[in-house]
């Protein structure tokens, strides 16, 4: 599977379930190309957190102890399924996990590639992902370097 993910130089994802940054340059362009077509899987914070639900043009899956809180959507509007992390089993590789940071953790054993961007500056954050677990398990075989970020890629060791 694939992490897709943007932090602060701190690990932090989030801020009171939002996004602590207003824009990345090229951040969200970049992400469409990489899930348009995919499956993305996401924890049910990162779900409540979308603007427009759901991410169209991909299948999401919601991971979630309570499935019965995510509506039901019409075919018309996307693809939603609300399950379990047993799911994650079944996924093949190219399954993007998009976040949040419980359900990184749950997964880092199964996530073979990172896709990450990492701003330059500091935001107030509350939420983190284990950026020395990344270095520790994965190598970074791509670095582009942007005038308010950093963009990626690692793969599994």
């Amino acid at each position: 599977m694939k992490l897709i993910i943007a932090c602060t130089p701190s690990g932090g994802i989030g801020y009171k379930n939002k996004l602590p940054w207003s824009k990345i340059e090229g951040d969200l362009p970049r992400f469409n190309k990489l899930t348009n077509g995919k499956v993305v899987v996401m924890g049910r914070n990162t779900w409540n957190s979308l603007s427009k639900k759901p991410l169209p043009n991909r299948t999401n899956y919601i991971i979630t102890s309570d499935p019965t809180i995510i509506p039901f959507y019409p075919a018309s509007a996307g693809t939603a399924f609300a399950t379990t992390m047993r799911t994650l089993d079944y996924l093949n590789e190219n399954a993007c996990i998009i976040g949040g940071a419980k359900l990184i953790e749950g997964a880092w054993g199964r996530i073979t590639e990172v896709h990450l961007t990492i701003t330059f500056a500091e935001y107030t954050c509350d939420t983190f992902i284990d950026l020395l677990k990344l270095s520790k398990e994965f190598t970074c075989n791509q670095l582009s370097d942007f005038p308010d970020h950093s963009y990626q890629i690692w793969k599994r060791r």
